[in-house]
């Protein structure tokens, strides 16, 4: 707890002086591939998908595994943490929002499990064994207003058979049946084979595009675009009605 106080730190003194008008991209390839290599040399453990300046002269916005961290060559400081500015706007959070939406255009929904056709589109991350997402799949499953893309992560440290059970999903002719027969409970006394390399891969693949979306645990929604962290039942609803006025409306 200490070290990530340290890094939190300079933080508060950086946000304190006047940001930069607006986000660039680097001036020169040389710059870029500068930061890039003190980055990786000083912390090779770090992912670095996307880098570039920051509002801060000298900080620069490094993208990894959908997290924004900030990293300065000069020292070689990783900080992790919110730039605000003296208006109250996180340009962290607002930086966040703009990747989430391009990733999940990205998103492959034809690897996902399919279920409804509503007009409410909702993008979900879940783990067959978590209660929080079968209580989130019971509040669906009757309604007629979504169109749900399904994809796994499976915490196996907690949750051994989820893996096995994802795939067994992923695997099935009917997709939407095979869903609703784990997430309601009743194949848990079963025995699941193992899976073939096909779905084992798929559920790699998920586990991949979880990683890139930021998902930290599960359940993880995106309804309507807005996201939705865990078994929000009032949120979940609240958006989807939301979504539904406004469509309506046009």
């Amino acid at each position: 707890m200490r070290s990530r106080n340290r890094l939190l730190l300079p933080l508060a003194f950086l946000t304190s002086g006047a940001l930069l008008a607006a986000m660039t991209a680097f001036g020169e390839p040389d710059q870029a591939h500068d930061v890039l290599g003190a980055l990786k040399k000083a912390y090779p453990n770090i992912s670095s998908e996307q880098v570039r300046e920051s509002e801060i002269e000298g900080l620069f916005e490094v993208v990894s595994n959908g997290t924004v961290l900030y990293f300065a060559p000069k020292g070689n400081y990783l900080v992790f943490g919110e730039i605000w500015t003296p208006e109250g706007k996180s340009v962290t959070a607002a930086r966040r929002d703009e990747l989430v939406s391009r990733q999940l255009k990205d998103l492959p929904l034809d690897q996902a499990v399919k279920i409804g056709k509503g007009p409410n589109t909702v993008i979900e991350f879940t783990d067959p064994d978590c209660p929080f997402c079968r209580k989130a799949a019971e509040f669906f499953r009757e309604r007629q207003d979504v169109t749900r893309f399904v994809f796994f992560s499976p915490l196996v440290q907690h949750h051994p058979d989820a893996e096995k059970k994802a795939a067994w999903i992923l695997a099935a002719k009917d997709r939407a049946k095979a869903y609703h027969e784990v997430m309601s409970g009743r194949k848990d006394r079963e025995t699941f084979p193992v899976p073939s390399a096909e779905a084992s891969g798929l559920v790699a693949r998920h586990r991949q595009f979880a990683a890139r979306m930021g998902v930290m645990g599960t359940p993880m929604f995106w309804v309507n675009g807005k996201a939705v962290q865990g078994a929000n039942i009032a949120l979940l609803e609240g958006l989807l009605r939301e979504g539904g006025e406004k469509k309506e409306k046009h």
